[in-house]
């Protein structure tokens, strides 16, 4: 199988960069493409609340420039890099996504949660491994 199209999980987190150094020095090697996505959920107990639309906006605002952040990164690198801000359950829209791309690979970080957490993988990590038909990587 080649690997020329990832989709890289990303929210700005430690973690989520680490996952897109990774995807970098792969799509680089590999001459690759990177789709970058950032994924925000808002609540069904927020959507009949007053200032709904606003709040919504001001989300989708920060992860644009979340998403920018990455997509600098990699045109730095040399790396043809696209950028999607998506709403909904994060995992499912990034898989959603991945099959509508016909990505080769997801690559995603995961999050210390201290403690006993840290033994864990963050939710979104976890139901991508569980549920994506295609392959995932997942960076610590």
């Amino acid at each position: 199988m080649a690997f020329k199209k990832f989709i890289v999980a990303y929210d700005g987190s430690a973690d989520s960069d680490k996952a897109l150094v990774i995807a970098a020095d792969l799509a680089q090697n590999l001459v690759a493409k990177i789709l970058l996505v950032s994924v925000y959920e808002i609540p069904a107990t927020l959507s009949d609340a007053s200032g709904y639309s606003d709040w919504a906006t001001d989300l989708e605002k920060i992860h644009k420039e979340k998403v920018e952040k990455g997509k600098k990164y990699c045109e730095e690198k040399g790396i043809e890099v696209n950028a999607e801000v998506l709403q909904g359950s994060p995992a499912e829209e990034i898989i959603k996504y991945a099959q509508q791309e016909k990505a080769d690979m997801i690559i995603a970080g995961t999050r210390g949660l201290g403690g006993f957490g840290r033994l864990l993988l963050g939710s979104v990590a976890h139901n991508l491994v569980n549920y994506s038909t295609i392959p995932v990587l997942i960076v610590k």
